[in-house]
């Protein structure tokens, strides 16, 4: 059951279709399974802002909305808006550093968002790009795990990955995705050109398709029993081997 104690739930269909025309930050949309009557400029619009439309049962709607007279439909308010791809690089243009872009394939947890955008504020990534369909939004959990560094960092929501890591290949970067059944140590890749980490969801890893596009695999050595590391403790290494590659040379 949705989670509502630190959202703000906007409900009603003529509520959502004004914050959508107005572009609030909104993280989800949810439409009452075979509703009738929800104007399509909910569907039109938020296919135009990137922003994921859930069909669930009365039930969750109900619990959302408190049992309001939701209408059919409800929005999740993020605390801020997402930024574009086109942004994040013209940032990676105007630095004087190589270009480093962080790439969240369906990351879930509030904590582990947050905790990726702190690690990758404080390593001198120029812009985070996640998933609209299957990927946190920016709620209140993902500010306070960020320690704030969410409202400095830039961060992309796209449909779907395969065109963004094309077009970051096209433009020359590496684009390197952490996979635990590939050979490769992660301090074996070369992160000192333009380059995009690739950190695949909790419990899932990285998606086949956005293996395909990487360029290169690799994994972090484990000692231990246990197969793999929490996605923010492994994108955190990897952030840092970026940085420690680019000021040896």
């Amino acid at each position: 059951m949705e989670d509502r104690s630190e959202q703000e739930i906007i409900f009603g269909r003529r509520p959502v279709v004004e914050a959508l025309r107005g572009e609030a930050p909104l993280q989800r949309i949810y439409v009452l399974k075979q509703a009738v009557g929800v104007p399509k400029e909910v569907f039109t619009l938020a296919r135009a802002q990137d922003i994921a439309v859930v069909h669930c049962d009365r039930e969750r709607l109900d619990y959302m909305c408190r049992r309001g007279n939701h209408q059919g439909v409800a929005a999740v308010r993020a605390v801020r808006n997402f930024d574009s791809l086109e942004d994040i690089l013209e940032n990676c243009r105007s630095s004087d550093r190589a270009p480093f872009i962080l790439i969240l394939d369906g990351v879930q947890d509030p904590g582990n968002f947050g905790a990726l955008l702190r690690t990758a504020e404080g390593a001198g990534v120029h812009g985070v790009v996640v998933t609209s369909s299957n990927s946190c939004g920016f709620t209140p959990a993902v500010t306070r795990a960020s320690a704030g560094a969410s409202q400095y960092i830039l961060a992309a929501r796209v449909p779907k990955l395969g065109a963004v890591l094309q077009k970051l290949r096209d433009n020359g970067f590496a684009v390197i995705g952490a996979d635990a059944n590939t050979d490769s140590d992660y301090t074996q890749a070369d992160y000192t050109g333009p380059v995009a980490v690739v950190m695949g969801a909790e419990g899932k890893g990285l998606h086949p398709n956005v293996k395909r596009l990487c360029t290169k695999l690799i994994h972090i050595p484990m000692l231990g029993k246990i197969e793999s590391l929490n996605v923010s403790v492994a994108g955190g290494i990897m952030m840092y081997e970026v940085m420690r590659q680019r000021n040896a040379k």
